[in-house]
């Protein structure tokens, strides 16, 4: 079979180990490999009652799942091939299985794809990758050594001919002193301009943070993180409004926003699987130095359908660093979550809120949004779960923006100011 730059999943089988239901897929993505993917066991079953599997056809997944209005649920398919026929096996499937599935169509890097969570590669890919590897090994030594034989016989035949003048070699050898003149002859290299270029002491350094740096619009080679390709955005199911503001306290009447500092973390996860379970929207704002720990998070969450945004590299107050450093800080961060979600990310918090005009005037260079709040928990201080809870059902109004963290008691809160909000009408909304 042909592998092109299109994806193709070929079904295998659908197993079940533990309590856990797996599909054994090959997927066809600028290569061939052998895929387990984790997937909800009512889905699981009900695909099982549609597809009797036979060695005489091939089973084709589709990538493809639709709501289905009538059922009150999603639906996809798989096509039953063989020579002579082809039939589509519709199944109803869950939310959760239509997000993955629309994950792994929209995912453009297979590196990326098969890094996500509920995908693992099978033994036997593993197996084979492991002999390929051993038989290009193999291949390379016996080149090395076929061209270091070549090598020496050259080397063997060449001093041979060499012992005559009049043979190949033509010139006799060159005397030492004669090497010596021809280098003292040479014109003098110019200096190496790179060393004149060395700090100027009359340009110092900027400190204050009241003075930006010149603005240009070329592109600043100081970060260290290069940013990727840019794909297509994660179209999102849940309600999403968009931010027109550079700086960003609250949001349109009938709307509220649940954000989450400081992750990503052990908790993220679980906090996504909340939201998804009341099919609601979220924001997450990540720090640096957590998402070089947890980079699976981030990625679950985008492909899940919520906003990330950043929260700086590693929390520091942006009051007290200046503009260059301010500018070093989020556009490293923003790349690093970009490297991952392969999407712009545009959305930044300052750590404690703590902005001033130099802050401000990089989020116009570097066309961010700034999201700060109007409704703050403070569950990083109380950590009680029904502190969170009562503080939200007394303060949280029509437009808000509710300041949370990725903590156990947030966690544990979650549940119940969701119902809380949608009993008031109120939508929860993603940030974009």
């Amino acid at each position: 079979m042909s592998i092109s730059n299109e994806k193709h999943i070929e079904l295998l089988s659908i197993e079940q180990k533990f309590d856990k239901s797996f599909l054994h897929i090959k997927l066809l993505f600028n290569q061939e490999i052998e895929l387990h993917w984790e997937i909800d066991n009512e889905t699981a079953n009900l695909m099982k009652s549609k597809i009797i599997f036979d060695e005489n056809y091939k089973f084709s997944l589709s990538l493809c799942s639709t709501w289905d209005e009538d059922k009150n649920q999603f639906t996809s398919f798989v096509t039953k091939l063989n020579n002579n026929e082809s039939e589509k096996l519709f199944f109803s499937c869950s939310e959760e299985f239509h997000l993955q599935l629309h994950s792994i169509k929209n995912m453009k890097d297979l590196r990326i794809l098969i890094d996500l969570p509920y995908l693992s590669i099978s033994r036997s890919s593993s197996k084979k990758e492991k002999s390929i590897s051993k038989r290009y090994k193999l291949y390379g030594w016996l080149t090395v050594a076929a061209i270091s034989i070549l090598s020496i016989s050259l080397i063997a035949y060449k001093s041979q001919t060499c012992k005559s003048e009049s043979l190949f070699c033509g010139k006799k050898p060159a005397k030492a002193e004669s090497v010596a003149k021809a280098q003292n002859s040479k014109s003098p290299e110019k200096p190496n301009k790179t060393n004149q270029h060395k700090h100027d002491p009359k340009k110092t350094d900027i400190k204050n943070v009241s003075q930006p740096n010149v603005h240009t619009n070329e592109p600043d080679v100081r970060y260290v993180i290069k940013q990727e390709a840019i794909n297509k955005p994660v179209q999102s199911i849940y309600p999403t409004v968009k931010l027109n503001n550079v700086v960003n306290y609250s949001i349109p009447q009938g709307s509220v926003a649940l954000t989450f500092d400081d992750g990503p973390s052990k908790y993220s996860k679980k906090i996504v699987n909340v939201l998804k379970k009341y099919k609601v929207g979220g924001t997450f704002f990540y720090v640096g130095d957590n998402v070089q720990r947890y980079p699976d998070c981030v990625q679950y969450a985008y492909s899940n359908g919520y906003s990330v945004g950043s929260h700086s590299m590693h929390h520091n107050d942006y009051l007290k660093l200046s503009y260059k450093n301010q500018e070093d800080d989020m556009v490293r961060t923003s790349n690093l979550i970009t490297n991952i979600t392969k999407q712009d990310t545009t959305l930044f918090r300052p750590p404690y809120g703590a902005k001033n005009q130099a802050t401000i005037e990089l989020m116009q260079k570097h066309q961010f949004k700034m999201v700060l709040w109007d409704k703050d928990t403070e569950d990083w201080k109380n950590r009680n779960t029904n502190t969170i809870i009562n503080y939200v059902k007394s303060h949280t109004e029509s437009g808000s923006i509710i300041l949370l963290h990725e903590t156990k008691p947030s966690l544990d809160a979650l549940p119940q100011i969701i119902e809380y909000l949608q009993s008031k009408n109120l939508k929860i909304v993603s940030l974009n």
